[in-house]
């Protein structure tokens, strides 16, 4: 009898349950405040403002693996502008739930391209949605003053 090996298919994520994990680290942390957008009057608009630590970004979500990650031309063009301004904004692409999630940015002439350094309130949720909540959230300075709820 011979036994063969069979591959599981590795889980996908969906934006939704990305939005759902960043909102868990939001009830759970009291430095963090994250509001979901949804708008069909500005074209483009990421889908996540986020304060965490006063440090202050949008976050576009993905879950694919396609090229640019799937970014419409509407929301290169609004990373891009966002930028020049002086904004920050950042492009997080989960497809599949065993990799970590990547963090990108949109660079001239419209490029997606992964972050040099990633900034550490954006480094400590990425890790923490990774990791199912196993990381602890800390408060500022890393003093350790996040409460659960």
């Amino acid at each position: 009898m011979i036994l063969r090996q069979v591959k599981k298919k590795p889980k996908r994520l969906t934006e939704k349950k990305i939005w759902n994990k960043l909102n868990l680290f939001q009830k759970q942390n009291d430095y963090a405040h994250f509001m979901r957008i949804e708008s069909s009057t500005i074209n483009g608009i990421p889908d996540v403002y986020c304060v965490y630590e006063g440090y202050n970004f949008w976050l576009e979500l993905k879950a694919n693996q396609a090229k640019n990650s799937g970014l419409s031309k509407y929301q290169t063009v609004w990373h891009l502008k966002h930028k020049r301004a002086g904004g920050i904004c950042f492009i997080m692409n989960w497809p599949l739930l065993h990799e970590p999630p990547k963090i990108l940015e949109v660079r001239e002439p419209g490029i997606v391209v992964p972050v040099p350094v990633v900034p550490v309130p954006v480094l400590t949720i990425s890790n923490w949605i990774y990791l199912d909540g196993q990381q602890p959230a800390t408060g500022p300075a890393g003093n350790g003053s996040s409460r659960s709820r």
